[in-house]
């Protein structure tokens, strides 16, 4: 059964996070990401992005618009690199999802909830909002992940 994944992390792992999404194409399954960024043009016409801070009066569109995605995801992949664990974003959308989910399905949420760690980044800290989850960390593992996805997710 395919089922909608919600993939988070933080925007200055962009490079790394392509390896991520190579696995896109070898799923069944839908992913989908939203960074907290707000793109707007240059003087010289460029394209630039630029990291939206959490109380700035344009992250409660960004906020919207990611708890509009949750609502359609049944499960959510935490990438976790050596400054994950400092992002306010990751743990905004660690605690927004648990929230959303947890309403359908009390003490059961974190079950739809996965870190997984980036090559070379096994040892780094997690997200506050982990910590207090009974939630697994995946090492680099596509295999291990796709499985994951492949359990039913709780109702």
């Amino acid at each position: 059964m395919a089922v909608n994944v919600f993939v988070c992390f933080d925007h200055t792992d962009q490079k790394q996070v392509e390896a991520f999404n190579a696995l896109k194409s070898a799923s069944k399954h839908a992913f989908d990401t939203h960074d907290y960024v707000i793109r707007q043009a240059s003087a010289d016409g460029v394209e630039q992005s630029i990291p939206c801070r959490f109380n700035d009066a344009q992250a409660k569109v960004i906020r919207n618009e990611i708890i509009r995605k949750f609502e359609q995801c049944a499960k959510l992949v935490v990438i976790i690199s050596v400054e994950t664990h400092k992002n306010v974003w990751i743990d905004w959308k660690i605690n927004t999802f648990h929230k959303m989910k947890d309403a359908l399905a009390p003490g059961k949420a974190w079950k739809r909830i996965r870190a997984i760690s980036l090559e070379g980044c096994e040892n780094a800290p997690a997200p506050k909002a982990l910590e207090c989850r009974s939630t697994k960390r995946l090492a680099w593992d596509p295999e291990a992940l796709e499985k994951w996805l492949e359990e039913e997710p709780v109702v």
